[in-house]
């Protein structure tokens, strides 16, 4: 059998392996795997073969790993992006808002707001905090 091919297999082996581990460590074995098996298809000698798995494995566990695990890492809040990124946010009115709508600013950008009670009305100038978002209108409620 040939070198390259057997590379490949362990490459894909531990590739399956990552799956149910999820700590990227098999990955970056793999990776290490394949370039062997490029170096093995190059001609290269076994000794060159095994340099290459233990340096490529290496590099990318301490070199590409912690980049992956910090974008792949979806427990941090302090990435929040989108629409949830402004809920709990403080916004301004700019326009009246009542049950039929108003206009707020939130973050320079602005909004179509509806209050949480549909009773209150508030007042531009006033200080809300958004509670909800639907589409591209928020809801918003002013304490007291």
């Amino acid at each position: 059998m040939e070198p390259a091919f057997i590379w490949i297999i362990i490459a894909v082996i531990l590739g399956v392996a990552e799956l149910f581990t999820g700590t990227l460590v098999l990955a970056m074995v793999a990776g290490g795997a394949a370039l062997a098996a490029i170096g093995a298809g190059l001609g290269a000698p076994l000794w060159l073969q095994a340099v290459l798995f233990a340096a490529g494995s290496a590099a990318s566990i301490w070199g590409l790993r912690p980049f992956l695990r910090q974008a792949l890492d979806t427990s941090s809040d302090s990435q929040t992006m989108g629409t949830r990124a402004i809920q709990g946010k403080e916004a301004t009115v700019l326009e009246k808002i009542d049950a039929s709508g108003g206009l707020v600013e939130i973050a320079g950008d602005n909004w179509t707001a509806y209050p949480l009670e549909p009773d209150q009305v508030l007042e531009p100038g006033d200080h809300v905090t958004v509670v909800e978002i639907k589409g591209a209108t928020v809801i918003v409620w002013k304490q007291g």
